[in-house]
Order: C-alpha cells, then sequence, then structure tokens
C-alpha cells in the first residue's frame, strides 16, 4: 500500500496479440498505478493515517504548460500562483488546487464541462469540477521542446511522450483527470477524499475556498508495450447506481432513488444533458440523473473487492476502499500495421462522473477513452498529438 509504481504489465509483449484473459494483469496494474498516485506525499502507507495529501496533487496542472504568447512555462515543481481573485481571501493552509469557470466558446476546454458534452449537476445543485494534471517526464517533453507555442509544434517532428519502461525502470509520461464534487448536504465527507481548493468564477471574477469530494479519477499511462496508453479508470462508490438497480435507501452523489415522485417526468431522464444556459453560478441547478449503463466486469469487481479489503486491513475505515475501479482499456496488438488504435479492449468504457452522456456501446458515439484520443492532433499543423488533447490547446504563437 505504498507509492511504487507499477511501471508497466509484466508479461505484456510489443506487438503480440494480447489474450482476452488477462485483463485482469491490467486491473491489477491500475489498483497498483492508483494506490501509487494516491500515497501520501511523505512516503507514508495510504490510509494509515486517514486522508492524505497524495503524490499525484504535487504535479503540473494541464493549465500551467499552457502559457501565453512571450512566456515560458516555469520549472518543475514551481508552486502553482492563486488567480488574482483568490489572493484577497484568508484561506488559511491547505490550498493545492484551483478550478475556474470558463467555457470552450474562450477557447480553453471548459473545467466544469465534460469532454464532447456538457456539466455534470449533483444532487445538491452544484457543478462538478475537473483538472488535468501531468507527471515529471511528460511536463518537461513539453517544456523542453517548446511544444507550448504553436511555432514550437510546427517545428517539431513526431511527438511521441516517454514510455515506462520494465528494463530500465523509469517511469514515461502520466495523465491524470479528476472529478470533484462540492461537499454540501447530505454528503459525508469521512467517506471520500477531501480537498480544499479556490474556485474561481472568471465572468464575476470572484473566488471562493470550497472543500471538494474526488468522485471520478482517470489515470492514463504510457508504457513500453501500450504506445497508445493504459487507460485506468476509477469511481466513488456511491455515485450512482447501474440502470434499474438503484437502492431504494442508499445516498448517491449523482441519482435520486426517488425523483419521479419529487420532480417533473423530463428531469428524472437517465444521463441527459441538464438544461441550458450552463452557468455554475445560476441558483436552483436541476441534477443530472446518473446511472452506470454498463455495469463493472465480474472480475474486475473481484480485484475491486480483494484491494479494498487490503486498504481495510490498514484503516477499517480507510476512505481509500470507498472507490472502485470501473475498468481498464488497452491495446491488444500494439503494433497492429491495420489499426493504430491497437485493438482496444474492451471496445468501450465510461466514467460515469467524466462521461456520463457519452455511456453506451455505439460506435463511434460511444465513450471510449483509445478511440478518442487518438484523434487528439495540436493546434499548429494538424500532426497526431499522441493521445493528448492537450496539445490541441496551445494559443501561444511563439
Amino acid at each position: 500500500m505504498s507509492g511504487v509504481y507499477p511501471v508497466d504489465v509484466r508479461g505484456a509483449s510489443n506487438g503480440g496479440d494480447r489474450a482476452l484473459g488477462e485483463r485482469s494483469e491490467y486491473d491489477v496494474f491500475s489498483w497498483l498505478n492508483f494506490i501509487a498516485l494516491n500515497s501520501p506525499v511523505d512516503g507514508g502507507v495510504l490510509g494509515a493515517s486517514g486522508d492524505n495529501r497524495t503524490l499525484w496533487s504535487t504535479w503540473m496542472e494541464d493549465f500551467q504548460v499552457l502559457v501565453s504568447d512571450g512566456q515560458t512555462p516555469a520549472p518543475w515543481g514551481t508552486p502553482l500562483t492563486p488567480p488574482q481573485a483568490c489572493t484577497t481571501l484568508n484561506a488559511g493552509d491547505g490550498i493545492t488546487r484551483t478550478f475556474a469557470h470558463t467555457s470552450k466558446m474562450d477557447g480553453v476546454v471548459g473545467l466544469f464541462d465534460q469532454a464532447q458534452a456538457g456539466p455534470l449537476i449533483d444532487q445538491n445543485g452544484s457543478y462538478v469540477r475537473y483538472e488535468i494534471a501531468i507527471n515529471e517526464p511528460m511536463y518537461n517533453y513539453i517544456r523542453d521542446n517548446r511544444l507550448y507555442t504553436q511555432k514550437g509544434l510546427d517545428a517539431f517532428g513526431q511527438i511521441d511522450f516517454p514510455s515506462s519502461s520494465l528494463e530500465t525502470g523509469e517511469i514515461g509520461a502520466i495523465m491524470i483527470k479528476a472529478a470533484w464534487k462540492v461537499l454540501g448536504t447530505g454528503d459525508d465527507p469521512s467517506r471520500f477524499h477531501v480537498s480544499r481548493a479556490y474556485v474561481l468564477n472568471q465572468q464575476a471574477n470572484t473566488c471562493a475556498v470550497e472543500a471538494l469530494g474526488l468522485v471520478g479519477f482517470h489515470i492514463s499511462a504510457k508504457t513500453e508495450s501500450a504506445p497508445q496508453w493504459i487507460w485506468s479508470t476509477f469511481e466513488h462508490a456511491d455515485n450512482a447506481p447501474d440502470a434499474g438497480a438503484a437502492t431504494a435507501s442508499a445516498h448517491y452523489s449523482f441519482f435520486d432513488p426517488d425523483c419521479a415522485t419529487l420532480r417533473p417526468r423530463s428531469d428524472c431522464a437517465p444521463n441527459a444533458l441538464p438544461p441550458t444556459p450552463w452557468n455554475p453560478a445560476l441558483p436552483n441547478q436541476i441534477p443530472v440523473q446518473v446511472e452506470r449503463v454498463t455495469p463493472i466486469d465480474a472480475a474486475t469487481a473481484a480485484i475491486n473487492k480483494k484491494f479494498q479489503g487490503l486498504l481495510q486491513e490498514v484503516n477499517a475505515s480507510s476512505v481509500w476502499a470507498n472507490y472502485m475501479l470501473v475498468g481498464t482499456q488497452y491495446p491488444q496488438s500494439p503494433n497492429d500495421p491495420t489499426d493504430p488504435q491497437g485493438r482496444p479492449f474492451p471496445q468501450f468504457l465510461a466514467n460515469s462522473t467524466i462521461e456520463t452522456f457519452l455511456q453506451g456501446s455505439v460506435p463511434p458515439v460511444s465513450s471510449s477513452c483509445i478511440a478518442c484520443h487518438n484523434r487528439a492532433t495540436t493546434t499548429a499543423g494538424a500532426k497526431p498529438a499522441d493521445f493528448t488533447y492537450i496539445l490541441s490547446r496551445v494559443t501561444a504563437k511563439e
């Protein structure tokens, strides 16, 4: 239960087909990564002292590398500077994150909007917040090669982020996408990994400090055996039920078992986009009634039970035992010359808090991590961006 990265899936071949029965190896890899990334920054055992500040919370966020013209991203490890509107707050210690209310119309992917969709609103009427963080090898690859400017992207050849290697033990590029809910009425903070953060409303130029609970967690890791990356996605156990399997007495963050008797039928349609206008500052927001379309695979559920039990052996009330792996997507044939996606398995994978509105099994509409990120290109020259959309958001010209 310590912060030791698994590096890669042992026994994975460079180009050979992967048997479907080996998905359990990837699920174990996902859990080992989850434990390593969320381990305490002081090197302690995950959960031994309750909740903790995580290793990945010390990483740089994507907007720190998306600088303006004439700027250079800060060196790795530079503390985050709060926005001007937040500097007047007497927030105290422990603020490690900033969430901004932006929109795609600003030219930057909104931090409350999901990929290719819209906002997720919880049962308290609050918008879920999103962040993207990248590790040091990935950040330095962008910074050292000047991929934070359109001129740099134009001048650079094939983008190929470093891969984790079992042979050398080196860690390659890792991306994190996290979903957070504002903790409010009916929420039990002791069941969540909690972070106090600045929440910025850019339109009004106002800032507040909120306690946020982690509800969704994507890990994307590039390894030598998986040039299409390994995609692991976790959720909080209280997020939402499987379709048609809600427990009447349960408290879900994104589902109301009594919705049909309390609200108009139109408000209770599962996984429906909330009505516009989308503005997190507006009162009386209508919650999204979330259901998980595809149940978690039985073998994955068994691995979840095993790791949750191990976490509870460390601490019977560990917040980390309240998280579960939804699934792991990986390339079965990474060097298949006929398929640049490497024949992803499973074909579809969705997190109910990050791809709420893209769940399902209808190609090419439903969520598939590899299929979606395979379309990622740079702003300059529209060259392949090695499975990251970060470089599609570069605005600095030089």
